[in-house]
């Protein structure tokens, strides 16, 4: 079986909703984890995490929660 050209790789991973194949081109060992960060390891169909195929930085959980607000202003 020779190279599958990306835009087929892509289409067959979106059709199916998970990558179930794989694209050698990425950068593995590069791309670990860091200590300290969080990680979505699971997720929903198309969301950012390490079981759909993504990578460790894709996948990294940014906190953009704002500040609960108090009950004084309730």
């Amino acid at each position: 079986m020779g190279k599958i050209k990306k835009n087929i790789i892509q289409q067959m991973n979106d059709y199916y909703g998970t990558e179930y194949i794989k694209d050698d081109s990425k950068p593995t060992d590069a791309d670990k984890p860091e200590e300290g960060k969080v990680y979505a390891l699971t997720g929903a169909t198309g969301t950012a995490c390490i079981a759909n195929g993504n990578t460790w930085k894709e996948a990294e959980v940014k906190d953009d929660r704002q500040p609960a607000a108090s009950k004084e202003e309730c």
